[in-house]
């Protein structure tokens, strides 16, 4: 896969750094990053990349598209920076921007189908994924792939909330932060999103 470093570079991202060379200060690379320090950056991927394909991957159930998006976050993510203004922990703006992200990606495929979100209240049945490949329908991995079509089937909202919930582990109050909600509204949406879950699931179960 494609490593990204920074805007305009092709270089690998250096390994981080205990001991001399790069600080592994979080707040002292954030202020580099903010100078245009492109090493910093590479660091910063470094520590966040696998957890934010994970995260968007969860959003858009395609791997490809997953990993372009992936690299639209960073890169956004080296130009906003300035916006980072550390009142939460540096991860949680970072969701922030994937899951904005991700977002307008779907908006963009929908528009390219001619149909708006509303059209399809249910989420984007039609989103091109991998899941329906013939050689992923093995023995015991059938659940598993019903989950991963209800998940697909669920209001991006709905979706959104269980993935920084249940797969990334993210506190309410993290996710509140996150997606600029209430705690309490964090709370509600989330009891409705598990609900549908387990009402799409109710026939496999």
């Amino acid at each position: 896969g494609r490593e990204l470093t920074g805007p305009g570079s092709s270089r690998p991202p250096p390994r981080p750094t205990t001991r001399g060379g790069m600080s592994n200060d979080e707040t002292d690379l954030i202020r580099r990053v903010r100078s245009g320090d492109q090493e910093a950056f590479a660091e910063l991927v470094t520590t966040y990349r696998e957890r934010i394909h994970r995260l968007v991957f969860g959003l858009l159930r395609d791997r490809d598209e997953a990993e372009d998006v992936t690299q639209e976050v960073f890169i956004k993510a080296f130009y906003r920076i300035s916006s980072y203004k550390g009142q939460s922990a540096f991860y949680t703006w970072l969701y922030r921007v994937a899951v904005n992200a991700a977002s307008d990606w779907r908006k963009k495929w929908w528009k390219r189908k001619g149909l708006s979100l509303s059209e399809s209240p249910t989420g984007p049945e039609g989103l091109p994924d991998e899941r329906a490949r013939p050689e992923r329908l093995a023995h015991g991995r059938e659940l598993g792939l019903r989950l991963d079509d209800a998940l697909g089937k669920l209001p991006e909202k709905y979706r959104t909330i269980l993935v920084l919930r249940e797969f990334e582990g993210l506190s309410y109050e993290e996710i509140a932060r996150v997606l600029e909600l209430r705690k309490g509204t964090v709370e509600s949406r989330l009891f409705r999103a598990r609900e549908r879950l387990k009402s799409l699931m109710a026939p496999y179960m």
